[in-house]
């Protein structure tokens, strides 16, 4: 498959919507993308409405809230890739949050989004993360019945977290106690029982 539908576009050029249930986040995200310079803007605060919208006119950019209602984000994002979706599958997508724990990240990439952008963030990193998708050349693949960016388990099989290895020297140290646990000590000095003589 080919790139996504945002892919080379100049800022000033593209088209994006931004769906979120809370309007001072609609507010702030409208703001900064007029102050980097984003084409043209749509809000909506309502994940259902907004994706009836961007089926009759898919954007070139969407801005999905991860906790929504009555679709959250990746639900949102799966309905827009599901293969009977039309161009609106190869729309890049971003998921936002202020919450960045991995099951919030790895929900939203199973789902679609090309990024997190964790909350609050300013305009400059904005423009940044945005440059840097106007530029992702990565593909999208089908899966099953769902258009998912190219080489995303790949992305989270390193984001995985690691099990700690100890090398062989560390053994004996992983045996004794951490100074954070209670030692049983002796005394340095021992109270003596002197007799009568």
């Amino acid at each position: 498959m080919g790139q996504h539908r945002a892919f080379g576009k100049d800022l000033d050029m593209l088209h994006v919507a931004v769906v979120d249930n809370r309007a001072p986040m609609l507010q702030a995200m409208r703001a900064m993308l007029a102050a980097i310079g984003a084409g043209r803007i749509d809000t909506y605060d309502n994940p259902v409405e907004a994706l009836a919208a961007m089926r009759e006119t898919p954007p070139d950019l969407v801005l999905a809230a991860a906790a929504m209602q009555p679709l959250t984000g990746p639900a949102l994002l799966r309905a827009m890739r599901h293969v009977e979706s039309g161009p609106l599958c190869f729309v890049p997508a971003m998921v936002t949050s202020a919450n960045a724990k991995p099951a919030v990240v790895e929900s939203a990439l199973r789902a679609g989004a090309h990024q997190v952008l964790v909350l609050p963030t300013s305009a400059s990193t904005l423009y940044r993360r945005l440059d840097w998708l106007l530029n992702d050349d990565r593909p999208f693949e089908l899966v099953g019945e769902h258009y998912l960016v190219s080489g995303i388990e790949e992305r989270l099989a390193l984001s995985m977290q690691r099990p700690i290895y100890r090398p062989a020297s560390f053994s004996s140290l992983a045996a004794s106690p951490s100074p954070d646990e209670p030692r049983e000590t002796t005394p340095l000095v021992q109270k003596v029982r002197v007799g009568r003589a």
